[in-house]
């Protein structure tokens, strides 16, 4: 269980299952990037029905910075999709900390929000996260 990953294009689907750590996730991301060369815009989509994965707010703002640090440069969006309640309160703290970093995040529960909001267009006249 754990992370596994698919790429279609600039589409990575990212599957979430059973228990692992902030650092499965880093090494995750981390591979991910190496799959695109330069600054390709990147869009990923996680979904977690139901994972075990319930970090605490010290782990919460470790996803943010890593995930700042790993797509530094990058443009990315990353959408979290999920069913359970305690995910989604997770998914809005991280969208939190992760406007520290720049970093286009949000968490939804549907999967067709999910990918509209991963296709949407960059604005300078809006910001990149909900």
């Amino acid at each position: 269980m754990g992370l596994t990953y698919s790429i279609e294009r600039e589409l990575v689907t990212v599957i979430a299952e059973g228990s692992f750590s902030v650092a499965d996730v880093h090494g995750s991301f981390a591979r991910i990037r190496s799959e695109f060369e330069g600054s390709v815009p990147i869009q990923i989509l996680i979904v977690d029905h139901g994972s075990e994965f319930e970090p605490n707010r010290e782990e919460v703002q470790e996803l943010a910075r890593g995930w700042g640090e790993i797509f530094r440069g990058v443009p990315v969006r990353i959408a979290l999709l999920v069913e359970k309640n305690i995910h989604y309160g997770l998914g809005r703290m991280v969208s939190v900390y992760a406007r520290q970093h720049d970093l286009p995040f949000d968490v939804f529960r549907h999967s067709l929000d999910a990918m509209q909001w991963l296709a949407r267009e960059e604005s300078p006249s809006r910001p990149l996260y909900v």
